[in-house]
């Protein structure tokens, strides 16, 4: 090894990180370097991320978005009104200051009554893949749902056709929604997971695969989700719910930690967790949760009935998990042309290389 080498060795383990870790960085770091020539993520530079993630207690994410931030700082935006009912750029700030210390912030009417019946319309009526209880690598059935006869728990429906409808476009580029998200981000933030999907009472027992059992997210360096609630939510619908604060640095116990990137029971998060800071969303239709989901979180199974949730998030860099490819069509409103045409970066993994 060079001196160089071994002068950044000693370095590292200055920082308290052991040599599984350093070997982490490591292929972090090479990961980085391939997404810049290809805008592909080595797997194991991302199974890398979340061990380290685990390992520093989430310190390791926040000196990685530090970096991001300062490569990609804040763009301008036209304003920073918009569905979410912000005013100004103190709205907005103190929104994200809310995030930043919970990890959460409600919007009681984050989209109007006719957007939520639209999108509820849309999910009666297109279909969706059928989500198997248990991971299955055939591929999956397509149908509209029954709410009167569900064949299984979770309904989702595809990003591509659901980035290219002008309802939802007009969510992707809403300017409230964005400035959230970037100042929450503190950079540019990049549209990054748009998602629908049915939850509902096929089986009320908690489900891996359907995302009913506790657990965290490391798709991405940072993000913020926004989850739209499309029918009205109570204890037996299946509200989603947070954990408290558990985003921040050290926010999940070292014990939990060491599960590494899997999911926790409901009794394992109450061992760690006083009951005040363990929320249940019950909220009515229209109501919009902007969460940061690297804190604990999970949907609740639902008792009676059925959820739609409509969800976008927002990221830091695309550097991470791989997603199913989804691109627009190019056929947009006037405004939202314009706004995508100014802010490619933004759109740059709906958008045709």
């Amino acid at each position: 090894m060079s001196l160089i080498g071994k002068a950044k060795l000693l370095l590292l383990k200055s920082f308290g990180l052991s040599n599984e870790d350093i070997v982490n960085v490591s292929k972090i770091k090479k990961g980085f370097d391939e997404f810049a020539k290809t805008n592909q993520t080595p797997s194991e530079s991302y199974l890398s991320m979340i061990n380290l993630f685990c390992s520093t207690k989430g310190y390791s994410n926040e000196f990685i978005h530090f970096f991001i931030s300062k490569k990609y700082p804040k763009i301008k935006l036209e304003n920073h009104e918009g569905t979410l009912g912000t005013k100004s750029i103190a709205d907005v700030r103190k929104i994200a200051d809310a995030i930043k210390r919970d990890g959460y912030f409600v919007f009681k009417n984050g989209i109007t009554r006719k957007v939520a019946e639209y999108l509820y319309d849309y999910g009666i009526n297109n279909e969706a893949s059928v989500l198997p209880l248990e991971t299955n690598n055939g591929p999956l059935r397509k149908e509209k749902i029954n709410l009167n006869d569900p064949v299984t728990i979770r309904y989702t429906f595809s990003e591509e056709d659901l980035i290219n409808d002008p309802t939802i476009q007009e969510l992707m580029t809403d300017n409230s929604i964005l400035s959230v998200a970037q100042e929450y981000l503190g950079c540019m933030p990049r549209a990054d997971g748009t998602n629908m999907w049915w939850h509902t009472d096929y089986s009320n027992e908690p489900n891996e695969e359907a995302a009913t059992m506790w657990h965290f997210d490391m798709d991405r360096v940072k993000w913020l989700k926004f989850f739209f609630y499309l029918t009205d939510v109570t204890t037996e619908t299946g509200p989603h719910c947070f954990i408290k604060g558990s985003h921040r640095i050290k926010g999940i116990p070292d014990d939990l930690l060491k599960k590494g990137y899997s999911r926790i029971t409901d009794e394992e998060v109450e061992k760690y967790y006083t009951r005040d800071r363990i929320l249940e969303y019950i909220a009515e239709k229209g109501t919009v949760i902007a969460e940061d989901t690297r804190g604990l979180h999970k949907g609740k199974p639902v008792i009676k009935g059925a959820r739609l949730i409509f969800q976008m998030q927002f990221s830091d860099h695309l550097f991470g998990a791989s997603l199913p490819n989804a691109k627009f069509s190019n056929k947009f409103s006037p405004r939202v042309e314009t706004l995508i045409k100014d802010n490619k970066d933004i759109y740059a993994r709906y958008l045709e290389a």
